[in-house]
């Protein structure tokens, strides 16, 4: 659980107005979920396990896309099953792709970053609506939780590879062109690899990333392409590390989606993290830019800077704490909707995670 104080720019909150479209200055967050899970060794020397990630209330997605428009009831955020052997590992079912899994980033000592985040997830200070839907992460995660099957090889020497296919992303909000929702922008036929590497050599920790997801988002579309890279070096509780995601997204010239390119652009992070006994405290810097309307020049842009700690107090409990800044642009729609279009501000974030 997460309580925040957030201060948001003067002329957004007048330009937005009062009632339920006004952004909050204190709130309290939670990601509250129930883990169910098992696993059990085989004769033949094979595991099999089962993962369930129920909702528990808090700042939870429980909504749907459906072809119709309509939503229905998801309380359950993953479930998948998994074998494992001396082959690697299959995993089956609502689990974030490879290249999410595999993905290396910068270090947070909260954990306040990825697409979860509260300022990177844009639930400390809002994002106006003009802003293109910047994907505010390294992490290649167009498809979400949808079903899928993923592989992970063995680790040989500190590197491994893997990879992800999705045949139809209709999970959470993820809507897909295969589901009749033509006019939405939209993700289908998924799959990517990534590979891995991490290692020690005297002393110094090396890891490092690289992955690449292709998806439709149309029938009359060449496939996009997203990518993403990672490293980090650690050293004496010293951690340095960045990571930097491409997308090349292409509604193609006869696609009936309005702006389907908005989302192409690119997203870099960088990061140093200190770690001493329970103690750990963090510098982020990240920044997001989107190209907008396919027929208005300009891009969009995300930018947040946060510093973070967390002190364990014991097994499967840590204080939590970040201050940032976030700063939201958009740069195409300008004159008298201008104010209504940027929004900046700090926040001051404390909690508490327990996981048991």
């Amino acid at each position: 659980m997460v309580g925040r104080r957030a201060w948001q720019e003067d002329s957004y909150e007048t330009a937005v107005g009062a009632g339920s479209s006004s952004p909050n200055s204190v709130d309290v967050k939670g990601d509250n979920e129930i883990w169910f899970s098992g696993s059990t060794k085989l004769d033949n020397g094979l595991e099999v396990g089962i993962n369930i990630e129920l909702e528990a209330g808090g700042n939870t997605d429980s909504s749907t896309s459906t072809a119709s428009g309509n939503t229905r009831a998801d309380n359950i955020d993953k479930s998948y099953v998994y074998v494992s052997g001396g082959f690697g590992k299959v995993i089956v079912g609502t689990e974030s792709n490879g290249t999410v899994l595999m993905h290396t980033m910068a270090p947070d000592a909260a954990g306040n970053t990825g697409a979860d985040g509260l300022l990177t997830g844009g639930l400390a200070i809002a994002k106006p609506d003009a802003v293109s839907s910047t994907k505010v992460t390294t992490e290649i995660d167009t498809d979400a939780e949808a079903d899928k099957i993923t592989y992970v090889a063995p680790s040989f020497y500190g590197f491994t590879v893997g990879g992800s296919y999705v045949p139809n992303a209709n999970e959470d909000n993820q809507n897909t062109w295969g589901n009749g929702n033509s006019t939405t922008n939209a993700a289908a036929e998924i799959y990517g690899i990534a590979a891995m590497y991490a290692n020690t050599f005297g002393g110094l920790g090396v890891k490092a990333s690289a992955g690449w997801v292709s998806y439709d988002i149309s029938n009359a579309t060449d496939r996009s392409n997203e990518y993403a890279f990672g490293t980090q070096l650690s050293y004496a509780g010293f951690t340095l590390g960045g990571s930097y995601r491409i997308i090349n997204e292409n509604s193609g010239s006869g696609s009936t989606i309005a702006n389907g390119n908005s989302a192409s652009g690119n997203t870099w992070d960088i990061g140093l993290m200190y770690e001493t006994g329970p103690w750990a405290v963090s510098a982020v810097y990240l920044k997001s830019t989107a190209n907008g309307s396919m027929t208005t020049a300009g891009e969009d842009t995300a930018e947040i800077y946060q510093i973070s700690g967390k002190y364990n107090m014991g097994a499967g409990v840590d204080l939590l704490a970040t201050v940032g800044h976030a700063e939201y642009d958009d740069e195409t729609a300008k004159g008298a909707t201008s104010d209504a279009n940027h929004n900046e501000g700090w926040a001051v974030m404390t909690g508490i995670s327990l996981q048991f």
